[in-house]
């Protein structure tokens, strides 16, 4: 019994890394951004600082993915250790409704 649910565990692992996709975009404050749905791009540009806790990937067609709790911690971490404003991210993961499941994230 012990060896299927090894097994088991092991093909979910697995599957789940073979669905992940990749999304490159702007990183940004997902708050923000949520609440100015609707305005232009240059007075809701919303960028990730080191006070956001929430974060979502804006994409080039301008669809906006955020990230889960994973996700965020990756993206607080990488934005501390950036002091860059406007930061890009290619991130790795699978998504979920308008939800990225973070696996990576990398900051350009």
């Amino acid at each position: 019994m012990k060896k299927i649910a090894l097994l088991a565990t092991l093909f979910v692992m697995v599957a789940t890394f073979a669905f992940a996709q990749t999304w490159s975009g702007r990183l940004v404050d997902a708050v923000c951004k949520a609440g100015s749905e609707g305005q232009d791009s240059f007075s809701a540009s919303c960028p990730a600082t080191a006070a956001t806790h929430l974060f979502a990937v804006e994409l080039p067609d301008a669809r906006v993915l955020a990230l889960d709790a994973a996700g965020n911690e990756k993206a607080a971490d990488a934005v501390r250790n950036n002091q860059k404003l406007n930061l890009r991210a290619t991130v790795t993961g699978l998504l979920v409704g308008r939800m990225l499941k973070v696996e990576t994230i990398e900051i350009q």
